[in-house]
């Protein structure tokens, strides 16, 4: 028994030491941080690496940034100012020539290079050249791309099947897309051939085989195949309502079937315009009063407080009857006193002007942003919010005047400053998407202006007056009321000042919850938006937050 004891006193002893002898290697870094069991991220005279448990090197010190280990094992890095990819064994698959480069789908990932796109496969081959300005994810094996203002489509094997040439091109139905080119609407295929040519002002959409084209300034009519079973050359043509059509010529009107021939006698034809109808109403102001009241038996009544006068509506089966009556002073006077009587005064927390910081969420909840959406990583200490909430309005809920609803109405100034060299746009599909900056930027930022309107309850734990310790919480809505990007290059010691006003699929309607805390001359503010900042169909699903100080002036 003594005997164990010892061994198992021994083994005590010694595991610690082994152990702590095991990670000796450490010692050698300046720093070391465990990202993944038997992983470490290490430094060594400023520049990053990874090792592993035994303190093999995977990537050697010689980095600025070394990422966590993606869900494939790879690693991230960035050298020089440019990304490339580790794997697990040592091998730089994709090399540090890159500004960005997104996940891997399907053995395959974007990356941009010099401000065009590409794609690389996972042995960092980049089987489509970094040559376009924009490409979207790839759906039944081909994509859309965007080069030097113009569309077009690739597939897998990088080979342009619809070349980029056009200014857009619609979605694909039944195997055929509309496309814009030059100014003017054709067709194509899904192989890239022009089944109608480019030469339409407009083609509307194909019903029974034909559609309505316009060319020239005049009208008629294509079947599938492109070919005119109508030649354009009529001021205006109708939709066909039982194989007959009506046209305009000259100013002169006249009926035409599908083949284009002229139609003799259209009465025999059940073709007929369409006229609008519009309802009537009654309105009768006849209305009969005792002291104020509306006597209306056996009527529908509705009783309206509107500017300091009574209107009564008064509906039947025959009829809808207004009537508007000026209240007397006496009436009012009488409210007046005994609100007065009944309800202390309430000054809650809101007129004034709030200073702080903005920044957002990512769709989990966090401030990282996912790689994909680094264009809008934000330079936080000069991302500002400025907000002058202009008009105040208090309702009390206690006779001491502590408790109470504030809301009101006020403007926010956003300011996004960007930490990287890019301004935001919005690609041909509409989408949110950004371009590099050229020359030597000074800054680049998204402002946006809402008008803005809380409801917030409002505690103070000093009855006696509004300066002690209170705490507000509740929520907060505002609308857009404009939006721009602003870009600040300086070249040879002169700046440069570029704005673009737009909308870059903000929403136009937020809302979110807002606290507000103070005691005396300190007061705090803090706001978050339930609703994301973008539409999120068509941009990063990002969530707004500030927060700040606020002023509240007394005169």
């Amino acid at each position: 028994m003594k005997r164990i004891v010892i061994i198992l006193l021994s083994l005590y002893l010694i595991l610690p030491i082994y152990a702590q002898e095991n990670k000796s290697f450490l010692d050698s870094y300046q720093k070391a941080w465990e990202i993944e069991d038997g992983y470490y991220r290490v430094m060594l005279n400023g520049k990053m690496g990874l090792i592993d448990g035994n303190g093999n090197v995977i990537i050697p010190c010689e980095n600025e940034q070394v990422w966590d280990l993606q869900d494939n094992g790879n690693i991230k890095v960035i050298k020089n100012g440019k990304i490339g990819i580790y794997n697990l064994n040592g091998n730089l698959i994709i090399p540090t020539v890159y500004d960005m480069v997104w996940e891997f789908e399907d053995g395959r990932a974007k990356v941009l290079k010099n401000g065009k796109m590409g794609f690389v496969d996972m042995n960092g081959y980049e089987f489509i050249p970094c040559q376009y300005d924009q490409i979207w994810d790839f759906e039944d094996g081909k994509a859309r791309v965007f080069r030097n203002g113009g569309i077009g489509y690739i597939n897998l094997a990088g080979f342009e099947v619809i070349p980029a040439e056009y200014q857009k091109i619609w979605d694909f139905e039944d195997g055929r897309a509309m496309v814009l080119k030059h100014g003017k609407m054709g067709m194509l295929n899904e192989a890239g051939v022009e089944i109608v040519p480019a030469q339409y002002q407009k083609i509307w959409d194909f019903e029974d085989g034909m559609a309505k084209v316009l060319k020239n300034g005049k009208m008629g009519y294509i079947n599938m195949a492109g070919a005119e079973v109508i030649p354009c050359q009529y001021q205006y043509i109708s939709d066909f309502e039982d194989g007959i059509a009506k046209v305009v010529n000259n100013s002169n009107v006249s009926y035409i079937n599908k083949n284009g021939d002229a139609v003799h006698n259209p009465e025999e034809y059940d073709f007929d315009d369409e006229e609008d109808e519009t309802e009537t109403y009654e309105y009768s102001t006849e209305i009969n009063h005792n002291d104020r009241e509306v006597i209306s038996k056996d009527k529908d009544t509705t009783k309206i407080r509107l500017f300091g006068s009574d209107m009564d509506i008064i509906a039947d089966d025959n009829s809808t009857k207004l009537s508007f009556q000026k209240r007397s002073d006496d009436d009012d006077n009488r409210i007046i006193k005994r609100k007065k009587k009944d309800k202390r005064r309430f000054d809650g927390h809101y007129w004034g002007m709030d200073l702080g910081f903005n920044n957002y969420l990512n769709a989990d909840g966090e401030l990282s942003l996912y790689p994909e959406d680094d264009f809008l990583s934000l330079n936080t200490g000069k991302s500002i919010e400025v907000s002058l909430n202009l008009w105040e309005q208090d309702i009390s809920l206690s006779r001491k005047g502590n408790i109470g609803f504030v809301t009101g109405l006020g403007l926010t100034f956003n300011n996004y400053r960007f930490d990287n060299p890019y301004t935001l746009t919005k690609d041909d599909m509409g989408y949110l998407s950004y371009s590099v900056i050229d020359g030597n930027l000074d800054k680049t930022k998204l402002t946006t202006l809402y008008l803005t309107a809380p409801i917030l309850f409002e505690l103070q734990f000093n009855s006696k007056n509004r300066d002690g310790f209170y705490i507000s919480a509740g929520g907060i809505m505002g609308y857009k009321l404009k939006s721009h990007t602003k870009v600040v290059t300086k070249n040879d010691g002169e700046k440069s000042k570029d704005k673009d006003r737009g909308n870059f699929n903000l929403n136009d309607f937020r809302y979110g919850a807002q606290v507000r805390i103070g005691y005396r001359a300190i007061n705090l503010y803090g706001t978050y938006y339930l609703s994301p900042m973008f539409d999120k169909n068509k941009a990063p699903e990002l969530y707004p937050v500030s927060i700040g100080v606020s002023i509240y002036p007394e005169w």
